[in-house]
């Protein structure tokens, strides 16, 4: 899968491909767009939409961080049954 960066445009058709590889970071971006679009319009105080923010961003990072101990796991799993004589 091609990389995106943060610095040149990227093709929306892989940004796409990669968040449906990874739905649980998929819902956590439409969580986030839903706030900026105030999709439920509940939100009407700064000090609400910062906590719903903090909220998003901290269920984002633990999803990133399962995700990347599980390919790291994988990784190494596959490293040491690689080694192991047969």
């Amino acid at each position: 899968m091609p990389k995106i960066s943060h610095i040149e445009p990227c093709d929306s058709r892989d940004l796409v491909a990669r968040l449906e590889a990874n739905p649980k970071i998929l819902a956590k971006v439409l969580e986030m767009l839903e706030l900026v679009e105030n999709a439920e319009g509940d939100l009407r105080r700064a000090d609400e939409a910062e906590r719903r923010v903090i909220e998003i961003l901290r269920g984002t990072g633990q999803e990133i961080l399962t995700g990347w101990a599980e390919q790291v796991a994988e990784a190494v799993t596959a490293e040491v049954r690689a080694a192991e004589p047969v």
